[in-house]
């Protein structure tokens, strides 16, 4: 069935859970009460385009039509699968150290470099940013297909791709404002890691070298991984609406097997 295929619940995501395991954190990460801190996230002007919108719903006109759509069902839930798959395999070989003709290149320490460069937050900061808005721009033209395919197929599931499509585009700031909070704390836990490898090398009598902090045991690459993971999380929670949508789409065909 295509909902155990896609389904992904926001309640306990991996974002959420990944983000509460930083206690140092004074940034609460939770759900609850979702409906009411979403409406303070939509300013005046947001707010009277959603209500518009929602008025204009009701009155849409649809022309019914056996006609199957571009991709159907099964050819659009293998494409967002796809193209899932694509973002995916960006995010992961972003990683890889011997990887090549890649978009965004992890900031790694070589062996002429200072410890005060390789301490520098801002070049991982600005890794993750870029990768934060490849997802942005990623995610929205996946949602765009979906919405596209499924308002040819009833009224009801135009009307819904009609109220994401203004959700989608009232939420674009408060969206990204939220993920920049996911960066603040990416520098906190950075920094934590860091202080923690401090204190033991004390009782070492080794020569720091930063090269040495991307080995398996590397502080870095715990950094690293976490930072992957992260990005992965997010990516996860960014597809939600795109998922539900989809979702949407196969319990309207269903009805009509």
């Amino acid at each position: 069935m295509t909902q155990a295929t896609l389904h992904h619940p926001v309640r306990g995501s991996k974002l959420v859970r990944f983000l509460s395991e930083y206690e140092m954190s004074n940034i609460h990460v939770s759900h609850k009460n979702f409906a009411q801190r979403l409406g303070l996230l939509v300013d005046l002007s947001d707010s009277v385009t959603l209500a518009e919108s929602l008025r204009a719903i009701p009155k849409m006109a649809h022309k019914v039509t056996e006609a199957l759509t571009e991709l159907g069902c099964e050819g659009l839930v293998q494409e967002f699968l796809k193209q899932r798959a694509i973002v995916l395999k960006s995010i992961l070989k972003s990683f890889d150290f011997n990887a090549v003709f890649i978009q965004f290149k992890l900031p790694t320490p070589q062996s002429d470099t200072s410890i005060a460069d390789a301490i520098n937050f801002d070049q991982y900061q600005r890794f993750y940013l870029l990768h934060q808005s490849e997802l942005d721009v990623k995610t929205e033209k996946i949602r765009a297909l979906v919405r596209r395919e499924i308002s040819e197929h009833s009224l009801n599931l135009a009307q819904l791709a009609e109220l994401d499509k203004t959700l989608s585009q009232s939420m674009v700031i408060p969206t990204r404002k939220r993920f920049a909070v996911v960066v603040k704390i990416l520098k906190t836990r950075f920094e934590q890691l860091y202080s923690e490898y401090c204190e033991t090398f004390k009782e070492s009598t080794c020569v720091e070298q930063p090269l040495s902090w991307i080995n398996e045991k590397g502080w870095l690459t715990q950094f690293y991984a976490e930072m992957q993971q992260l990005l992965l999380a997010e990516f996860e929670v960014r597809l939600q609406p795109i998922i539900g949508l989809v979702e949407a789409y196969s319990e309207e065909i269903e009805k009509k097997i």
